[in-house]
C-alpha cells in the first residue's frame, strides 16, 4: 500500500538511477509543488546510454533498441540508448523523445517511485530536482491535503512498474542459473577502436538446453522475452545510424 509520510527524511537505502534529489512526498513539504508539463520532460537522461527495462516492455523496445543485460551475476535488462562518448541518442531538441520511438517506463514513471516503509507500506518518494516539479502547478500533488487523482494514477503506474521489475528479476536470475548470458561484442565497421562490450543471452547455450527446459522457459513467459531480446540485438544498427547523423 502506498502512503505519504510526515517524515521529511528519505530512506537511507532509497536510491534511483538517474535521480538528482529523492524525497518523501508529503503535504506539508509539497503541498504548494505540483507537476506541470514541460518539452524538458526526459532531459535528465542527456548524459546516460542505457534505461533499465522490464521483461514486459521487450516487445515494444525490441523494435527499436538494443536490449542488453548489466552482468551476468545478477542481470538487469538495459535499452541501449547511445554509445561509447555519445550520450542518449534518443534525446532530441529541448528534451523531447526521439517521435515514434518506444519510451522506456523507467522514465516515464520518473519523477514518481516507491520507498519501503515497514509493515508492508510504502511511501511514495519524488525526484524533486525533475523539469516536471513546480510551484504554481497544472497538476498539484495535493488538494486539501490529499493527493489528486492524477498524482494518485501516476504512483499507480509506479507500483505497477515495480511489480514488474521484481518478476524481471526473477527473469534474470533464471537465466543466471541456466548460464545462457555471455560476454559480446558490437564493433562499428572498419573500426578497431569503436567497441561496445554487453552481456547477452548466447544463441547456442539457448539452442543446447534440453527439450523440457526449453517448454518450461515457454510456459514461464520467459522464452518469449529471450527471443525478443535476441531479435532486438539487430538494432545496434539504428545506433549507428544515430550517432552517425
Amino acid at each position: 500500500m502506498a502512503e505519504t509520510s510526515a517524515q521529511n527524511e528519505t530512506p537511507s537505502s532509497f536510491s534511483r538511477f538517474l535521480w538528482e534529489k529523492p524525497e518523501l512526498l508529503t503535504p506539508e513539504e509539497h503541498g504548494k509543488l505540483g507537476i506541470t508539463p514541460t518539452d524538458s520532460r526526459f532531459s535528465f537522461t542527456a548524459d546516460t546510454r542505457g534505461i533499465p527495462l522490464t521483461m514486459v516492455e521487450f516487445r515494444s523496445a525490441q523494435r527499436d533498441y538494443p536490449i542488453v543485460f548489466s552482468s551476468d551475476k545478477e542481470p538487469v535488462p538495459i535499452a541501449a540508448v547511445g554509445l561509447e562518448g555519445s550520450g542518449n541518442l534518443f534525446l532530441e531538441a529541448e528534451g523531447r523523445w526521439a517521435p515514434d520511438v518506444y519510451v522506456p517506463a523507467y522514465i516515464r514513471a520518473h519523477p514518481f517511485a516507491l520507498a519501503k516503509a515497514g509493515n508492508d507500506r510504502y511511501a511514495v518518494v519524488i525526484d524533486r530536482a525533475a523539469p516536471v516539479v513546480s510551484e504554481n502547478p497544472r497538476t498539484p500533488f495535493f488538494v486539501d491535503g490529499e493527493m489528486t487523482d492524477t498524482i494518485r494514477q501516476a504512483v499507480e503506474f509506479s507500483q505497477n512498474y515495480d511489480a514488474e521489475t521484481e518478476r524481471t528479476r526473477h527473469f534474470g536470475e533464471r537465466l543466471r542459473d541456466l548460464d545462457l548470458l555471455t560476454l559480446q561484442r558490437m564493433r562499428r565497421q572498419g573500426s578497431e577502436k569503436d567497441e561496445v562490450r554487453y552481456f547477452a543471452v548466447d544463441a547456442d547455450r539457448l539452442s543446447a538446453l534440453p527439450e523440457e527446459t526449453i517448454a518450461t522457459l515457454f510456459k514461464e513467459g520467459y522464452l518469449a522475452a529471450i527471443i525478443a531480446h535476441l531479435f532486438s540485438l539487430d538494432q545496434w544498427n539504428v545506433l549507428l545510424r544515430r550517432s552517425g547523423r
